[in-house]
């Protein structure tokens, strides 16, 4: 559905550059491209404004990747006898599967310094329909149907806070809390406008009647937000940290994603 509405709204606006084009006696010229790259698969269509400025707009369809991975159990700020044994539960792992989801689509500006050559700086966006990119579940455990009990007996120990003794499985910085059917599950987010900057070679239309074009650059997507899938609640890193998730545990230091893309063009008319 949302790849759809990308390609109506892209529709829609090569629609309205060409009734503009006809009016100005520019953008006579449009080509359609293809490729591959850190974004997915593109799909793109282009026209240049004047010998200096060309605009694309596209869709990025990735694939969900999935990714398996253990995380520790992790006993949160435990600075005091809580009168519960959890020895059972120290240096316990448990499997997750994290899933990368991240189609977008792109409005972009090329601007070429040097007309005769097909150098360009571009900036513009990609946007995506949800600002949900990685989804970590564990599925059903019973080893966290222990950990949801065990917390949840915490509140008979009422002198000490709740903040004390609590057991979590550990993702780098973030510590998510199990629900009572033993489910871990936790959303990584960013923005859904991530703005971009890069450089590349190739003409939005080429003067022949192909050619390829090669894009390097970064979508600027912000701090990641981590939450609680079981109770849509925000989880602020709180200085656990390791090694706990392999390449999930890095995940709140990344602001920003690499783009390297390579199509081909064809000029259409």
């Amino acid at each position: 559905m949302m790849a759809r509405m990308i390609l109506y709204i892209v529709a829609l606006a090569l629609g309205a550059a060409t009734l503009w084009g006809q009016e100005s006696n520019i953008l006579r010229h449009y080509s359609l491209s293809a490729g591959v790259g850190t974004t997915g698969v593109t799909i793109d269509a282009g026209t240049m404004v004047t010998d200096y400025v060309g605009i694309r707009g596209g869709i990025d369809l990735m694939p969900h990747f999935k990714y398996s991975t253990e995380l520790s159990l992790n006993l949160i700020n435990q600075t005091q006898e809580i009168g519960i044994d959890l020895s059972p539960l120290r240096e316990r792992k448990v499997e997750v599967e994290g899933t990368l989801h991240n189609t977008t689509g792109h409005a972009l500006l090329d601007i070429y310094p040097l007309p005769r050559l097909a150098f360009h700086v571009t900036v513009g966006a990609y946007i995506a329909g949800d600002d949900d990119v990685v989804d970590v579940v564990s599925g059903e455990n019973e080893m966290l149907k222990k950990v949801a009990d065990l917390n949840a007996r915490r509140g008979m120990f009422a002198m000490i806070p709740l903040s004390y003794g609590q057991v979590a499985a550990k993702m780098g910085d973030y510590n998510i809390m199990p629900d009572d059917n033993g489910n871990a599950r936790a959303q990584v987010k960013v923005r859904k406008v991530r703005p971009y900057l890069g450089i590349g070679y190739g003409r939005a239309v080429p003067h022949s009647r192909l050619n390829c074009q090669i894009d390097v650059g970064v979508q600027l997507s912000g701090k990641p937000r981590v939450y609680n899938g079981v109770n849509g609640e925000e989880i602020t890193a709180d200085g656990a940290r390791g090694e706990d998730g392999g390449l999930l545990r890095s995940i709140d230091r990344v602001k920003c994603y690499p783009v390297l893309s390579v199509r081909l063009a064809g000029r259409i008319f």
